[in-house]
């Protein structure tokens, strides 16, 4: 007897596991891939996004948080919205988010300038991107943190 309730336990909670969602309402985002650490003057940054949701509704944009970790000019820039395609509902896909030099990367953040240096040279930027996605319900997904992007200058 103790057996088989034993056994019908098991079954339950096998059943109960399995049953469970595999996705959240809230997105979530993970880094595939990322096209290079060190992005030159007027190069592109690539990064191959994967991201989850229950609903499937994850289309209304992407925000990027850039932040610069050098010593001397450490700062974080507001947010910047990147709008997604149309595509059909899916619980899971894949962005692509290309973030050029100039508008996607440095815009907003002055040079810094290495003293003593002639011809005159420049610190080579340390960033920090945080990147969220945002549904059509307003959900917020988890901050996705991309560290060691380095900007030549």
């Amino acid at each position: 007897m103790k057996t088989w309730v034993s056994v019908l336990a098991i079954i339950a909670f096998v059943v109960i596991a399995c049953g469970k969602d595999r996705f959240q309402t809230v997105p979530q985002l993970k880094l595939k891939s990322r096209s290079t650490e060190v992005v030159p003057l007027n190069g592109t940054l690539t990064l191959n996004i994967e991201f989850t949701d229950k609903e499937g509704d994850v289309r209304d944009s992407l925000l990027v948080v850039r932040e610069r970790l050098n010593v001397k000019g450490r700062t974080q820039l507001p947010a910047s919205p990147y709008g997604i395609p149309d595509f059909p509902h899916t619980d899971k896909g894949e962005f692509e988010l290309s973030l050029n030099y100039q508008f996607g990367l440095v815009f907003g953040l002055s040079p810094i300038p290495i003293p003593g240096t002639n011809p005159a040279r420049r610190e080579v930027d340390t960033l920090r991107l945080k990147i969220v996605a945002r549904d059509a319900a307003g959900n917020k997904s988890d901050t996705l943190v991309v560290d060691n992007v380095y900007v030549t200058r």
